[in-house]
């Protein structure tokens, strides 16, 4: 008779139950310090505010303002038409431009504008034919544009700084 070895019993799987448990207890303290680490009311669209009012159970009174919203008059300047600097083909440009100041102020700079007008539109005449189409087109040239123009204006109605000048309109910008 031979004999034959007897199966062994199936090892059991040790750490099963254990693994578990650890990666349970990981995955809690995780969560709990998550908001150590992380702003959680900003991830869920809430303000700190709101997540703090929802957290107590207090409302708290709105701060006003730091500055009331500042109202704003157009006081129109006209229209401006340059050649663009282009080698091959005549190019220009044609602004409308519309100056936008304090409300209180709009006596005041129009006034000024009546006075300085022709040094600001000669400016703007210098100026904008020393740029080529590249420089004038797309949002980053227009806006540009808008910006260089606002500084200058703002320069020739007040050397001395604290104008009213808070942004330049154009009404119509052609690239042709």
């Amino acid at each position: 008779m031979s004999e034959e070895a007897a199966p062994a019993p199936a090892a059991k799987k040790k750490g099963g139950k254990g693994k578990f448990l650890i990666a349970a207890v990981l995955s809690i303290a995780a969560g709990g310090a998550l908001p150590m680490f992380v702003n959680v009311p900003a991830l869920l669209g809430k303000t700190a505010e709101a997540s703090e009012e929802h957290a107590t159970g207090h409302v708290k009174p709105k701060k006003k303002a730091a500055h009331a919203e500042e109202k704003l008059a157009p006081v129109p300047f006209g229209d401006v038409v340059v050649n663009l600097a282009e080698e091959r083909m005549t190019r220009y440009l044609k602004l409308k431009i519309v100056l936008m100041v304090e409300e209180e102020a709009e006596a005041t700079v129009t006034t000024m504008l009546e006075k300085k007008k022709s040094a600001m539109k000669s400016w703007m005449i210098s100026h904008l034919s020393g740029k080529t189409v590249k420089d004038v087109q797309f949002t980053v040239g227009v806006n540009r544009v808008q910006r260089e123009i606002l500084e200058r204006f703002e320069d020739i109605l007040y050397p001395n700084g604290h104008g009213a000048l808070k942004n330049i309109v154009f009404e119509e910008y052609l690239v042709q």
